[in-house]
C-alpha cells in the first residue's frame, strides 16, 4: 500500500519546494521538509499511472506544431476582428475526446485554449466530448476545419505523452471523427 502512494520523484520535488519556502538547506530544515513531503504524500496520495510516456522528437513536434497553430490562430483572429468588427461569428463545437489517459485529455484542452480563438467550454467526461468555442466560423466548412484542427492536436498530444498503443488507438479513432478528409491520407 505505501509503495502505491509514495513517489520517490515527487517526494523529491515537494522536498525541493520546502527548500526554496525556507530559502536554506540545514538540518533542522531538511528533517522538516522531509516529514512534511512524506505526511502530504501518505495522507493525499495522486492516482497512479503506470509509466508516464514522452518521447522526445514527437514532444518536439508537437511544440513546433502548437506555435505554427498559436502563430496563425493569432493572425487569423486578428483578420477576424479588423475586417468583420462586431459582427464576427463563433460557434460551439463538440468534438469528440479522443484519448482515454486524463493526462492526455487536459494537456490537449489547455492548448486548444492557448490557441486565440477557440477555447475548451467544457470537457463532458461521460460523453467524451470536448464543447470548443471557436471564433470566425462562418460556415459548415470553417466549423469542419476547426473541428478537425481540435481531433489532430489530439492526435499529436496523445503520440508525444502516450504509448505506442494509445497512438495507435487515438489514430483509429479519429477517422470515425474527422469531418473534412485526411491530408495525405494514413500515416
Amino acid at each position: 500500500m505505501i509503495r502505491q502512494r509514495f513517489s520517490l520523484t515527487m517526494f523529491v520535488w515537494l522536498l525541493l519546494v520546502w527548500f526554496l519556502l525556507w530559502g536554506s538547506v540545514d538540518p533542522f530544515i531538511v528533517l522538516t521538509g522531509a516529514v512534511v513531503a512524506l505526511g502530504v504524500l501518505l495522507l493525499f496520495p495522486l492516482p497512479t499511472r503506470p509509466g508516464l510516456f514522452v518521447r522526445p522528437l514527437r514532444l518536439l513536434r508537437l511544440v513546433v506544431f502548437v506555435v505554427a497553430d498559436l502563430t496563425a490562430s493569432a493572425f487569423q483572429t486578428a483578420w477576424f476582428v479588423l475586417r468583420y468588427g462586431r459582427s464576427v461569428r463563433q460557434a460551439v463545437l463538440s468534438v469528440p475526446v479522443l484519448s482515454d489517459r486524463d493526462h492526455a485529455v487536459v494537456a490537449a484542452a489547455n492548448m486548444v485554449s492557448l490557441t486565440p480563438g477557440k477555447f475548451v467550454l467544457q470537457i463532458d467526461r461521460q460523453r467524451g466530448i470536448y464543447y470548443v468555442y471557436a471564433l470566425g466560423v462562418r460556415s459548415a466548412r470553417e466549423a469542419a476545419r476547426a473541428h478537425d484542427q481540435v481531433l489532430e492536436l489530439q492526435i499529436r498530444v496523445v503520440e508525444a505523452l502516450g504509448s505506442a498503443q494509445e497512438a495507435a488507438t487515438v489514430r483509429d479513432r479519429v477517422a470515425a471523427a474527422r469531418r473534412t478528409p485526411a491530408k495525405g491520407g494514413a500515416r
